[in-house]
């Protein structure tokens, strides 16, 4: 189970609270480069333990929408994103104690009336621990249209759209290309993985961060941030609630221009 961390949290309370080993919980939580420094609203996986339920991650409110905190944030950048004002997004957030510092990992509340009205509502059960993500590279045959059916067939979803602005996205991100890995940019850092690569690398056809696919993983796809049917999906799943991206995604390629064919390459 995942447990959010509590302003004056640390890893050796947290592990006492759940009576797990100090190095047990460590070892489970291999994104935490350091384990003398967590942060509030870090997400902090228990090994092996179901004590104390009422410790798990809490549940955004029904209909709540979610953002989960990106390398570079700022509070005035994910306001400005999502079309709400500053003031708006802080009084959602009363966990947040100092507006100016946040980090990668933490998962904000959106308020209603955001650029994101019209996306399906969070699901937070739906979340893998990023320990549990896997790094095995994909072996099998298919291209991005045979991945992006897959992926709309599991999350239910019709087609069309998603499949003209994934085609169009993959390509940029990866040439369509599975195995992809980024090494290069500022998000390549952090413990080293079973790939061999940095644990902020972004991989995969639809390039997603590992914090990302763990946060918007489809369930009913595999937990390897290779697969591209897993991929596509936690991509999907990630531009609905980031951006506002309609469920049948007829306004993919309006909100997103890395999918839009008539506009210049942009990460998204």
């Amino acid at each position: 189970m995942d447990y959010r961390v509590r302003p004056g949290d640390t890893l050796s309370a947290i592990a006492a609270k759940f009576n797990v080993s100090l190095a047990a919980v460590e070892a489970a939580n291999p994104q935490i480069p350091d384990p003398n420094k967590i942060f509030p609203d870090e997400l902090v996986h228990i090994p092996g333990s179901q004590d104390q339920a009422h410790d798990l991650v809490q549940v955004p409110p029904p209909h709540a929408l979610t953002y989960v905190v990106q390398p570079g944030d700022s509070m005035s950048a994910i306001a400005a994103a999502h079309n709400i004002s500053l003031g708006a997004l802080e009084a959602a957030n009363p966990q947040v104690l100092n507006p100016a510092v946040i980090h990668p990992g933490q998962i904000l509340n959106l308020t209603a009336g955001s650029s994101t009205r019209g996306a399906p509502p969070p699901s937070p059960d739906d979340a893998i621990a990023i320990s549990a993500v896997t790094y095995g590279k994909f072996t099998l045959g298919g291209g991005v249209p045979d991945w992006v059916t897959r992926a709309c067939m599991i999350m239910h979803l019709p087609t069309a759209h998603w499949m003209a602005g994934y085609r169009v996205l993959c390509a940029r991100e990866s040439s369509g290309m599975p195995n992809s890995i980024n090494t290069w940019d500022k998000n390549a850092t952090g413990p080293i993985q079973a790939d061999g690569y940095p644990l902020n690398c972004s991989r995969g056809v639809a390039q997603c961060v590992p914090g990302t696919f763990a946060a918007y993983h489809v369930p009913g796809t595999s937990t390897a941030i290779y697969d591209p049917v897993a991929n596509i999906a936690a991509s999907m799943r990630y531009v609905m609630r980031r951006y506002g991206v309609a469920s049948d995604g007829s306004n993919l390629t309006q909100l997103v221009q890395q999918a839009d064919i008539n506009r210049s390459p942009r990460g998204y």
